[in-house]
């Protein structure tokens, strides 16, 4: 009996004029706004090509260590066509320098990056927002519209049990739902596929079927939520208006709300005060720096230094001739303010990570807060998949950390700690003794000729790749909602319908 009636209603709801136009609302979004994310994916992939290349062209040209300040760059995620997440709305470059903290750049939607965290659009506004809709479209009057005409007091006359009505409503409205959803995700994959784009990896697939089946757990519990206002309701219209008003509680009131109440519940720092703590650490360098190098080299021999530095690589310059006590001098002081100037960017490292993991806290206070969205959960799981949640914003700004650690020692290690003249300068000792005698004339002879670069082989590369295990097992809790959602709102349908009046 349930097949029957799954097979009745799952007709009926293919005839109705709520299907075809919520299947080609969808077909017509996704065809227009899938190709225009995958050109913006495009666009987006050729700068990161270019920056890429653009800075190994920059590391061909390096000379001295001293200037090897290469940018990294976080590449866009290919699945960000189906789940755009927060991934335009943060930095995707860091800049990594010995004497300083990796700096990531500024969000183009404004000039603080970690506020646009709490953005709460995103690319999946077609499966989270129309397929949501037409679920509880669908469901609000599939038994409440029974009630309304009377069929439901004669389907139970004969001898038909009431779960088994409700069993294949249920089935038979899931199954119509995976009609659109279906649809949707052939054309966003025909289009990628036909686009000029990077060819999808095993991994990309898998996403994307996990991400596919998080859709379809999604628009079951907003079927189910339009179900349970039908069980409850004796009038269509009412079903309908208390569907809408929970529909629109969990797009727009409760992310919202969440925002407002995590800066409540957890408020922020000034960032003042953060600035002025770094400001601090930064004004004690020079001093310290100063002190140190007095108890080491002769001050006046310092005042008496000359050199001669020429444009390098990354914007920075270098010496390329010296004077005997510039030549001396600084294979004494780079030891000493090398090291230190380290020392003081970790300290502002911890400063402003300190204020950057109170921003993050305040953010999963409110994620946590908008989980009692299905939305929320369900557009949460789907960047996650794609590789857009603030997570892999997270992973990149550590990752920029632990690869300028890899740099700071790979200099020290290939400059002996700072100390070999390779550090600052293509200058050798013999050249020295001839920028005493005329460097004028030796630098006229040599205007043809250029600095070897230096040998980056075994220079550290910074890797970054989204593992795919880490990112479903950070999924799991938002499917396990969204299946919580789905068990919650069917047996609070059963019981309403097994104990309310079919009149």
């Amino acid at each position: 009996m349930i097949w029957k009636i799954a097979k009745k209603e799952f007709l009926l709801n293919l005839m109705t004029f709520k299907f075809a136009m919520g299947t080609i609302l969808c077909m017509v979004l996704m065809a227009v706004f899938v190709p225009i994310l995958a050109k913006d994916y495009q666009q987006r992939l050729k700068i990161y090509n270019d920056n890429v290349a653009r800075n190994e062209a920059e590391l061909r040209k390096v000379k001295v260590y001293k200037n090897i300040t290469p940018t990294i760059y976080r590449p866009p995620a290919l699945l960000s066509v189906f789940s755009a997440g927060l991934e335009k709305q943060l930095g995707d470059s860091a800049r990594i320098e010995l004497g300083s903290i990796p700096e990531v750049d500024a969000a183009p939607t404004g000039d603080n990056l970690y506020l646009s965290i709490f953005t709460v659009l995103d690319a999946s506004l077609i499966l989270k927002i129309v397929l949501s809709l037409l679920a509880i479209l669908i469901a609000y009057d599939s038994i409440s519209g029974e009630k309304e005409r009377g069929t439901l007091r004669l389907i139970l006359a004969n001898s038909t049990a009431r779960h088994q009505v409700l069993l294949g409503k249920l089935l038979a409205g899931v199954v119509t739902l995976i009609v659109p959803t279906t649809i949707a995700f052939v054309v966003g994959i025909l289009v990628v596929e036909i686009s000029p784009m990077a060819a999808l990896t095993w991994s990309d697939w898998t996403r994307i079927g996990l991400m596919y089946l998080a859709s379809l757990i999604f628009i079951s519990a907003m079927y189910n939520i339009g179900l349970l206002f039908s069980c409850l309701a004796n009038r269509p219209a009412i079903s309908l208006i208390l569907g809408l008003f929970f529909w629109v509680v969990c797009v727009v009131v409760v992310p919202n709300a969440s925002v407002y109440t995590a800066t409540r519940i957890r408020p922020l720092e000034p960032k003042a005060k953060t600035d002025g703590q770094v400001g601090l650490l930064r004004s004690e360098i020079n001093p310290e720096a100063r002190r140190q190098i007095r108890q080491t080299i002769d001050i006046q021999s310092y005042q008496r230094m000359s050199e001669s530095d020429v444009p390098g690589a990354f914007g920075h310059y270098y010496v390329r001739g010296c004077s005997k006590e510039f030549f001396e001098c600084y294979q004494k002081i780079n030891p000493i303010t090398e090291p230190l100037r380290i020392k003081y960017a970790d300290r502002i490292w911890e400063v402003e990570s300190g204020y950057l993991k109170t921003v993050w806290k305040q953010r999963h206070v409110a994620d946590n807060l908008s989980r009692i969205s299905p939305i929320f959960s369900y557009e949460n799981a789907t960047s996650i998949l794609a590789g857009t949640d603030l997570a892999s914003f997270q992973y990149f700004v550590t990752r920029s950390k632990a690869y300028r650690n890899q740099i700071v020692e790979y200099i020290r290690s290939k400059t002996n700690n700072f100390s070999s003249p390779s550090y600052f300068t293509t200058c050798s000792r013999e050249d020295v003794a001839e920028y005493e005698k005329d460097w004028g004339a030796k630098r006229r002879r040599d205007e043809k000729t250029f600095d070897p670069p230096l040998n980056l082989e075994d220079l550290p590369l910074c890797i970054y790749r989204l593992d795919l295990a880490e990112s479903v097992r950070r999924a799991i809790p938002d499917l396990a909602l969204l299946i919580f959602a789905n068990v919650l709102f069917f047996a609070l349908s059963f019981v309403a319908f097994m104990k309310g009046d079919v009149r």
